[in-house]
């Protein structure tokens, strides 16, 4: 095959080759080194039949590597097959067959799992990090990676209208005394979403930011939490007895007040919180004047905080549960040409030079997956979405390439 073009439109029809490597356990990433590729060029060239025109030699060398492993050898014996018989169809499927001890390796280096797209033509989405390499940029004639230290001020920041709804969610409890929860998935922009409204919330000089400065958040406690609102919002040194901690944060917290002034516990990372910790929560929420209440909450966290909040596994939580108002952080799903345009305009770069509108469309399906229920999921978040455009600019780079099509995405 010529046309590299080409090679994506291939279907899925796993050569001998491919059930050789499982069985005997080869790595496809020791043959991409020893033809001088990346491992994806080999995948495609076991599940696909592709064959790299820029490796001459490159039937030549895998041939090599298999006569002079044993226990291919005995293989192909047994199997009344020769070596070059090894780009023969195999005639079976194998699409999520695993190679013989991969569960040790998998064990040993205790990698997070991948998630089952929901198109059967798509293997798993990977969570595993890849920057744009040199010859992609080269290729491409980016000199600077969109995704690297992306954000320097608003503008930079992608607001979908629900990151709008769920910004505005969190200034209306910094305002108005609410209980806001914010969850999201690694990577969903969290953190990015907070630091925006912390921004704001500064311009406008009307709310007291408490934030928690403990890193290790499963050592949060209720003392904590008064030492951190004394801190923030006033000079004073914090009492000892619990007691007058709390006395003294009441205190602060209603001068604050009668100044005109409105104050804001935002803890990060609250999924690492205790249930015990959490309950506290109920008590500064209840801090009043009169009916004016004197402090909001918005807890930031992983997904894990959202079942924390399943009052259903977490019946003593049921005062926090029911009081508590959930925001959650959803895939760019729908979004993810804007998203990138932004990206890659920071960057003087139209990202429609670089990507087809197909590709967008793929990206979306490579990033959604199915639950028990076969309930499509999107993943697609900021840091997922940089990690595969970046994949497939590299993928297509190597295949020569000129833009990042739908079919080269679909091979990430």
């Amino acid at each position: 095959m010529t046309n590299r073009a080409m090679a994506y439109q291939l279907k899925f029809k796993p050569l001998v080759l491919k059930g050789l490597v499982l069985d005997c356990d080869i790595p496809q990433g020791e043959l991409a080194k020893a033809v001088g590729l990346k491992r994806p060029t080999i995948n495609l060239a076991i599940n696909r039949g592709y064959i790299p025109t820029r490796c001459p030699n490159f039937k030549k060398i895998i041939e090599e590597i298999v006569g002079k492993n044993q226990e291919a050898q005995k293989w192909l014996i047994q199997k009344g097959l020769r070596v070059e018989d090894i780009w023969e169809p195999l005639g079976k499927d194998l699409r999520r067959v695993h190679p013989k001890g991969s569960g040790k390796r998998m064990a040993l280096t205790r990698r997070t799992p991948a998630l089952v797209s929901a198109d059967p033509n798509l293997i798993t989405i990977s969570w595993e990090v890849e920057m744009i390499t040199h010859e992609a940029m080269k290729h491409f004639k980016i000199f600077r990676s969109p995704f690297v230290d992306d954000i320097q001020k608003d503008s930079d920041i992608y607001m979908s209208d629900e990151h709008r709804y769920i910004e505005a969610a969190m200034i209306d409890a910094a305002r108005h005394g609410g209980f806001l929860a914010v969850i999201g998935e690694v990577g969903s922009g969290k953190s990015v979403m907070r630091r925006k409204v912390v921004e704001q919330l500064k311009k406008d000089g009307d709310v007291l930011v408490i934030y928690p400065q403990m890193i290790d958040k499963t050592r949060l406690t209720a003392a904590s939490i008064c030492d951190a609102v004394i801190m923030d919002i006033s000079d004073q040194k914090a009492k000892i007895r619990l007691e007058q901690k709390t006395r003294q944060v009441q205190q602060l917290l209603l001068e604050r007040s009668k100044q005109g002034y409105r104050s804001v516990l935002i803890i990060e990372e609250a999924h690492d919180m205790n249930t015990h910790t959490l309950k506290y929560l109920k008590r500064f929420y209840e801090l009043e004047d009169g009916y004016k209440k004197l402090l909001g909450i918005i807890l930031v966290g992983q997904t894990e905080l959202k079942h924390l909040f399943n009052e259903a596994q977490h019946v003593d939580m049921r005062e926090v549960i029911r009081r508590v108002q959930i925001a959650e952080i959803k895939g760019l799903n729908g979004h993810i040409k804007d998203y990138l345009a932004l990206k890659f305009k920071r960057v003087g770069v139209d990202v429609t030079k670089i990507f087809t509108d197909e590709a967008f469309d793929a990206l979306s399906k490579r990033l959604t997956s199915t639950d028990r229920n076969n309930k499509n999921i999107s993943h697609a978040y900021p840091l997922l979405v940089n990690n595969y455009c970046a994949k497939a600019m590299n993928l297509a780079t190597e295949m020569g390439e000129k833009a990042v099509t739908d079919a080269v995405v679909l091979s990430v």
